[in-house]
């Protein structure tokens, strides 16, 4: 893909792309995605790719003040971009502060569906076993909540605390524990981390892995995301 313009960053997979477009200034900001939309117009046309311009979106990513701009509409082949408060990007909700609340908010609702159709597994009055049961949630149900969690460890505590309820729940349909027991001992006692502690290790492995890394914006990740 072309990339003519030095304000304008590109994130590619498969058949995903992301303009990514970067000023202190929104009008600035809009005139750079504007100028490279017309060079990915042309692009595509001379290389014959079709594109649907109705499932783009357009974000900014910005300080309280910006949320009070209306920007101007930008189009492609004619065809507006719609501006959105938030927009999805590869399994990821993103909302403009980047609090990241509606990304968690979709998980725990998938996380709940996931719990609610392993129920007659994960039950006080199931026969499963407490290690098979434990390792159900390590596999099918932790997954759901820690997805993209090198991109949202920025998420303010409160959010992050919200998955740690899910995960106590489990854990005490798994183990079938009395209420008089703390949540914090059925974690000592299964060996199974905090949420916070467990996608803290997954971030400190993630960000040991970036220096080696092809893509110029994955290797500046760890300077952002603390």
């Amino acid at each position: 893909m072309s990339k003519t313009c030095p304000h304008i960053e590109l994130a590619l997979y498969v058949d995903d792309m992301a303009i990514i477009a970067t000023s202190r200034k929104p009008t600035l900001l809009i005139s750079y995605l504007e100028s490279y939309l017309n060079d990915l117009q042309r692009c595509l046309s001379e290389w014959r790719i079709a594109i649907n311009v109705s499932k783009s979106t357009a974000i900014i990513f910005a300080r309280a003040g910006w949320r009070f701009i209306q920007p101007r509409p930008v189009t492609l082949f004619g065809e507006p971009i719609e501006w959105v408060d938030r927009t999805h990007y590869l399994g990821v909700t993103l909302d403009t502060r980047l609090t990241w609340s509606p990304h968690i908010d979709q998980a725990r609702k998938r996380t709940a569906q996931r719990m609610g159709m392993l129920g007659p597994l994960l039950n006080r009055k199931s026969d499963l076993s407490v290690r098979n049961g434990v390792l159900l949630y390590k596999q099918l149900i932790r997954p759901m909540m820690d997805y993209a969690c090198p991109a949202w460890r920025s998420a303010a505590r409160c959010h992050v605390r919200r998955l740690q309820v899910l995960q106590s729940k489990c854990l005490r349909l798994a183990t079938s524990a009395p209420w008089y027991v703390s949540n914090r001992q059925i974690h000592e006692d299964l060996g199974v981390p905090l949420f916070a502690d467990h996608i803290r290790a997954l971030t400190a492995s993630f960000d040991s892995k970036l220096a080696n890394a092809e893509n110029p914006l994955v290797r500046q990740l760890s300077r952002y995301l603390r």
